[in-house]
């Protein structure tokens, strides 16, 4: 029950943020059509590109640990923020850039290893197959307001866009 739940509102508002991310950039959506083969990449930086993944996760740390030089001993309680990692020049070239095509995409959105998000697969999917749908039934979509005037839900951890105008 708890994936079902937990896949289903992180997904539902990560639809709206992609559409968002890719029509803030007129030749971001244009792209798509033209090349569906970009479909599965964009999807993944999509992922990575955003910057509303919660808090961060939580570590408790079992041995030392240094980080940018500081000892970090253990014991310690830790919180890795995942939109920091998901920008880090010296993994993602043009890492403040939304790269359609970036390939490999190691984002950490879904953590890594033994704490990897189990509906991960399902969840790239679903993201992929409704823009492949919305591509090719709304190639004219754009939004109606900027970028800019797009209001974040408040008070989720990981929230969606309270509203997103759009007309084709």
């Amino acid at each position: 029950m708890g994936l079902l739940v937990a896949g289903h509102e992180t997904t539902a508002n990560m639809i709206g943020k992609m559409v968002a991310m890719l029509l803030a950039d007129r030749t971001r959506w244009e792209r798509l059509p033209a090349d569906p083969a970009l479909v599965r990449t964009a999807v993944d930086e999509a992922l990575r590109f955003d910057a509303n993944l919660g808090f961060g996760i939580r570590r408790y740390l079992t041995e030392d640990v240094e980080v940018d030089g500081e000892l970090l001993p253990s014991g310690t309680t830790v919180v890795c923020s995942m939109p920091a990692a998901n920008r880090d020049e010296r993994v993602f070239a043009d890492a403040d850039d939304m790269v359609l095509s970036r390939s490999p995409n190691p984002h950490l959105t879904f953590g890594a290893g033994p704490h990897a998000c189990l509906g991960q697969s399902l969840a790239r999917t679903e993201l992929q197959v409704t823009l492949d749908v919305l591509l090719r039934k709304l190639p004219t979509l754009q939004l109606v307001v900027s970028i800019d005037e797009l209001k974040c839900v408040e008070g989720l951890l990981v929230g969606g866009l309270r509203t997103m105008p759009v007309r084709w």
